[in-house]
């Protein structure tokens, strides 16, 4: 039995929605919008970009930045940067992303139910800053969650604690087992909420009632 929160940090990608299926309905849209005729080429010269500028600026907001990803793919191929063709592929991407987007069955309600309580409640998120708050317009539940703090603007991403020691000062609450952390990730969601001693929910995405059942 978990305590009664006293506040609710919620990680936000593949936590109320499946993040898989999103990711490669945006990569396909992605190609698509090349014009190439090589898919698996395609998706090689991505993973190499990604890995590339992920290599430079390391656990950072930016790191999941996918203008970033498609900006150093273009350039590997064409030896300068291309602007709109960097772009085409950045929105096309999104798009498809978004398209594929689907709320997992009880989010909204859940959270409905904490903002009717009163408890304070923000996303805790290693993404950047414009596409999460276009995911949550997607979802339709942008007015559900006091707060969104994304590793860009806090200047570091989980395990590291300062998106919750924001989140708790925003509230005025201290740290401890009486805030919750809900998150699907084993290593950054529980140990952020390990180190500041949070207790963390784990959401299982085999369980396909998770928000319905969850309590209070």
């Amino acid at each position: 039995m978990f305590p009664h929160p006293s506040a609710i940090l919620l990680d936000l990608d593949n936590t109320i929605y499946v993040y898989a299926p999103c990711h490669e309905a945006g990569l396909k849209a992605a190609f698509l919008a090349s014009g190439e005729a090589d898919e698996v080429a395609f998706r090689a010269d991505y993973a190499t970009a990604r890995n590339q500028a992920k290599k430079l600026i390391a656990d950072t907001g930016a790191a999941h930045c996918r203008l970033l990803y498609f900006k150093r793919l273009l350039e590997n191929r064409l030896g300068h940067t291309a602007l709109p063709e960097t772009l085409a592929l950045y929105k096309a991407y999104w798009d498809g992303y978004h398209a594929a987007m689907q709320l997992d069955p009880g989010v909204r309600e859940r959270l409905t139910l904490w903002q009717e309580a009163g408890i304070p409640t923000a996303w805790i998120t290693d993404f950047t800053t414009e596409q999460q708050l276009r995911k949550l317009k997607t979802l339709k539940i942008e007015n559900l969650v006091t707060y969104l703090f994304t590793a860009e603007e806090v200047g570091a991403v989980k395990p590291d604690p300062r998106g919750v020691d924001e989140a708790l000062a925003r509230f005025g609450i201290a740290p401890g087992p009486q805030v919750w952390f809900i998150g699907d990730d084993t290593k950054r969601d529980r140990g952020v909420a390990e180190a500041r001693g949070l207790t963390f929910i784990y959401r299982d995405r085999d369980d396909v009632d998770f928000w319905i059942n969850l309590l209070p």
